[in-house]
């Protein structure tokens, strides 16, 4: 059969040791859920994606701007040190224990050196109630004398009143007596302090409210550089904001890093000088996953999130990436940013196209069987195969990012409906101004922090659903300890890639919104090519 039919993702030869057995399985648990796997059915047969009316130039405003909100909200200025990009919206619940001099922050470990699936917890974290809009949590907090000196029980009722949400807590026990007093702070916020009591004498309760458009409060403890943090400098740029590309730059030079040395460097038009497999990368001179080698400090606001790619130094991440769908979109992406043409030929990084070489036009074949497949998205794959219940955010809008430039910019007419496909697909798994998260099979929850993220996963009714199974648990066990356990449909990444591929969309197809940056690109209203009107 011709190349573009043959199977997306590999399946592994019959024999193998043990030893590469299991190191398939750690690489696949870093990479994919435990869903159904696409198996060697004829791909001719599999039912075409759907062609969706592409968004209006009003729709892409109103969606590029809500997510602007979202993203906002998140950035977390440090003061000297610069700032970060928090990961997502949570409960930032953190302790100051005047006795040790000492803060504790939900989710923190013992070690900021920790590697992933060894990182002994200074807090626990547990869910008692989750309603379509409330919360109810205990979180526990370790002091250097108890491992379980302080609970505390927050409730969070997201409809308070009109317009409003409320975050109420009270300590549930103190266990280390001697602790004097503890002082319980939301994100930026002090809450109130708690002494020890006599036996049965209640603790007060404190009670915080605030507008339901006011969400910076709930930015996670957590960052990371490579997921957040840089993109959050270059959509500074994008936005010409100086102050804030320069608090990012500032902390991720002091820490080590290279501002725009990025994997996402080019879904925001930059990075022309480093080569098309910059997302491979993981060298002395050239590492797009410094965040494995270097250790960014720890804060009393905020503490660095440690990768799961970053296990064995990011080997076996990188292995299982090469036959995943999201790494080669990127190259392809970069390819064409430095090359300019669709047809030049470059290194081929990923595992599942034949040959030595290939092309962003021959990339975006397989993207587009792919997305043919499942039919409502690019989902993410590995060496077994794809997930054929969920289409993933960032895989889709890199892939809507291809087919743009293909289709709009380089003329291959026929790429046009998947770019419009994926932006249609982008607009609809927002969450809107209402901040109603549609997850699961039934399930609606009102989280006013959530508006203008986009769903990192979604099934075929385009609701989230995040991944789950035997595979994820495995994956849930090599991270960090909990911060949050509540409803986390979005975060900054996913957010980010969409809100690129928008910005992006928007001008080739509208010749409107063009950033300065998207000049590399040769993206300038009024000039000559194929956009639509």
């Amino acid at each position: 059969m011709p190349w573009r039919h043959r199977r997306w993702c590999p399946a592994p030869p019959g024999a193998r040791s043990a030893r590469r057995l299991v190191a398939l399985g750690l690489a696949c648990a870093l990479v994919v859920p435990a869903v159904a796997i696409a198996r060697s059915s004829d791909p001719a047969a599999q039912p075409r994606a759907p062609l969706l009316i592409a968004p209006s130039l009003n729709e892409l405003n109103r969606v590029i701007a809500r997510a602007e909100r979202y993203l906002d909200g998140l950035y977390k200025p440090l003061g000297a040190v610069g700032a970060v990009q928090s990961e997502y919206y949570g409960l930032p619940i953190r302790v100051f224990f005047p006795h040790y001099d000492r803060w504790v922050l939900a989710g923190q470990t013992r070690s900021e050196q920790c590697r992933p699936g060894d990182c002994p917890s200074l807090t626990r974290i547990t869910r008692l109630e989750s309603a379509y809009a409330t919360e109810t949590y205990d979180l526990t907090f370790a002091s250097p004398a108890t491992t379980d000196a302080l609970r505390l029980r927050v409730r969070c009722d997201w409809n308070a009143g009109p317009g409003r949400y409320r975050v109420t807590v009270t300590a549930v026990e103190m266990r280390d007596r001697g602790l004097g007093r503890a002082e319980v702070w939301l994100d930026d916020t002090r809450v109130g302090s708690f002494s020890p009591r006599a036996a049965g004498a209640p603790y007060p309760a404190y009670t915080l409210s605030f507008p339901n458009t006011d969400v910076s409060h709930l930015r996670s403890f957590r960052f990371t550089v490579r997921h957040a943090t840089q993109q959050a400098w270059l959509y500074a740029q994008a936005k010409r904001d100086k102050a804030r590309a320069e608090a990012l730059a500032r902390f991720m030079v002091n820490a080590g890093f290279q501002p725009g040395l990025d994997l996402r460097v080019t879904l925001f038009g930059q990075g022309r000088q480093y080569p098309p497999d910059l997302s491979y990368r993981h060298e002395l001179l050239m590492d797009a996953y410094l965040d494995c080698r270097l250790k960014p400090p720890a804060t009393p606001l905020a503490y660095p999130y440690r990768s799961k790619a970053c296990l064995l130094d990011a080997r076996p991440y990188l292995w299982a990436a090469r036959q995943d769908t999201f790494l080669p979109t990127l190259e392809a992406i970069q390819a064409l940013h430095r090359d300019g043409s669709p047809a030049r030929s470059y290194a081929n990084s990923s595992g599942f196209l034949p040959g030595r070489t290939t092309t962003a036009s021959a990339t975006a074949d397989r993207l587009e069987l792919a997305f043919d497949r499942l039919g409502f998205g690019v989902p993410r794959c590995n060496p077994l195969g794809c997930d054929r219940e969920r289409a993933s955010g960032l895989r889709t809008f890199a892939f809507g990012a291809l087919e743009t430039l293909l289709g709009y910019k380089h003329g291959e007419v026929g790429r046009r409906a998947y770019a419009d496909t994926a932006a249609r697909l982008a607009v609809s798994i927002q969450v809107e101004d209402d901040a109603v998260v549609r997850h699961g099979a039934r399930d609606t929850a009102y989280r006013p922090a959530l508006r203008g993220g986009f769903y990192s996963y979604w099934n075929r009714q385009l609701r989230f659903q995040r991944p789950d199974g035997v595979v994820q648990a495995a994956v849930d066990r090599l991270g960090m300890p909990s911060e949050y356990t509540g409803l986390v449909p979005s975060d900054s990444e996913t957010t980010f890639d969409g809100y690129a591929f928008l910005l992006l969309y928007r001008c080739v197809k509208y010749a409107a919104g063009c950033q300065p940056l998207w000049r590399s690109y040769g993206l300038v209203p009024g000039e000559p090519d194929q956009r639509s009107s």
